[in-house]
């Protein structure tokens, strides 16, 4: 049955946005408020909440049911059109916002979204009080960017999770802030690479919300962007990515599909034995991805470098001489296969120097890295070093660890 839930509030209108301010029943919260909860569709990423935390609600509860207690922050809710203000009396500031009202409708078909006080409104509802009010904060839009804005503003000082981050970075049309939009380039491209070009050897491969059972670390995949990133835009003729066009940007990520699709194709048997548990194959590996990235910033400076490149033919090096083919990425990975240990056997990885002087060659089993900074920098420079004296650019070096 369909009813009218009063909420007290007060009218105010901020920088041209037109808010309330009030009291609302807190055991109606949930009746007239949903909760979005972050998911992914395909390619696309809706909402914006964690899920709810039960231990956190509790404690709320306990403590809404103790004497004297009293909750004094706002919950922030967003309303739809179908919400109206109804002043006390032509003109005025005070009165009460008519929200529809059923408890028995669906949650999808609810009025109003709570972007900030789920547990809060949590907590209240499983309380044993029959009544117990509670301070709201009302924006009324029916745009979903004005709800993740606001998400995103009231939660910057929170520990969200790095999957929450990562899917509110992939919102064009937001303020993020310096922290947050450094992180939006490589997760765009992230984003292409693993859920929109079904062309890309990386497709559906990325382990990232709504994907749970891909193979490959999203932040795998952003720091390898991250890695070669200037590269690519010196390739491009571009100062930062913030300059690049539609066009150029598809050129940009044609390049790291272009390499992996190198790497698929030289790696074969490894490639064809990736799984999430690497009881097969470790080139799925942060570490090894790690070492990807080093590699693929050197050859991208060797295609540019002209008298590096005397070697190889036209096709090789790429169509038109513009971005490097899956053809150049594989003659520069093919000197190097009978060198790599992803499924057998042990990687040499250089020196380590005691304090007496004496060296000790350091080797890893080819499942033996640990997903650490120091591991991952220990084994891409041990590639990098494998490539350059193959290539001729250096004589045979140690590598030490400290």
């Amino acid at each position: 049955m369909n009813q009218v839930l009063k909420i007290k509030v007060i009218k105010e209108t901020v920088n041209g946005v037109t808010v309330f301010t009030g009291w609302v029943e807190g055991k109606k919260v949930r009746d007239v408020a949903k909760i979005v909860h972050l998911t992914r569709e395909g390619e696309f990423i809706n909402g914006y909440q964690r899920n709810e935390l039960p231990k956190h609600i509790e404690s709320i509860t306990e403590y809404v049911e103790s004497p004297n207690s009293t909750i004094l922050a706002n919950l922030v809710i967003g309303f739809n059109n179908t919400v109206s203000f109804e002043p006390l009396f032509e003109g005025s500031e005070f009165g009460y916002l008519n929200v529809p009202y059923n408890p028995e409708g669906a949650s999808i078909d609810l009025p109003g979204s709570i972007v900030d006080g789920q547990q809060r409104s949590g907590g209240v509802k499983n309380s044993c009080h029959e009544s117990y009010p509670l301070p709201v904060s009302i924006f009324i839009s029916e745009n979903d960017t004005d709800y993740i804005q606001q998400f995103l503003i009231l939660n910057l000082g929170k520990p969200l999770t790095s999957v929450q981050l990562n899917a509110l970075a992939l919102y064009d049309d937001i303020y993020k802030p310096a922290s947050l939009e450094v992180k939006a380039f490589p997760l765009s491209v992230s984003e292409e690479l693993g859920f929109k070009r079904k062309d890309s050897p990386l497709y559906l491969l990325i382990k990232s919300n709504g994907n749970k059972d891909g193979l490959i670390a999203e932040s795998s995949i952003t720091d390898f962007i991250n890695n070669v990133e200037r590269q690519i835009l010196q390739l491009l003729d571009v100062r930062v990515h913030q300059e690049l066009s539609a066009s150029e940007k598809s050129k940009f990520i044609t390049v790291i599909s272009n390499f992996w699709n190198a790497v698929a194709e030289v790696f074969e048997n490894d490639w064809a034995k990736k799984s999430r548990d690497m009881k097969k194959t470790y080139i799925t590996h942060g570490t090894s991805i790690a070492g990807f990235s080093y590699l693929c910033r050197h050859m991208l400076r060797v295609f540019q470098e002209p008298r590096l490149c005397e070697e190889l033919t036209l096709s090789n090096i790429g169509t038109g001489n513009d971005i490097p083919s899956v053809n150049f990425f594989k003659s520069e990975l093919n000197i190097l296969v009978n060198d790599c240990y992803f499924n057998n056997g042990y990687w040499p990885l250089g020196k380590e120097l005691s304090h007496d002087g004496t060296e000790t060659d350091i080797v890893r089993k080819w499942n033996g890295f640990q997903n650490t900074s120091s591991e991952k920098q220990l084994f891409a420079s041990n590639l990098l070093k494998l490539y350059e004296i193959k290539k001729g650019f250096r004589k045979d070096y140690a590598i030490y660890r400290n």
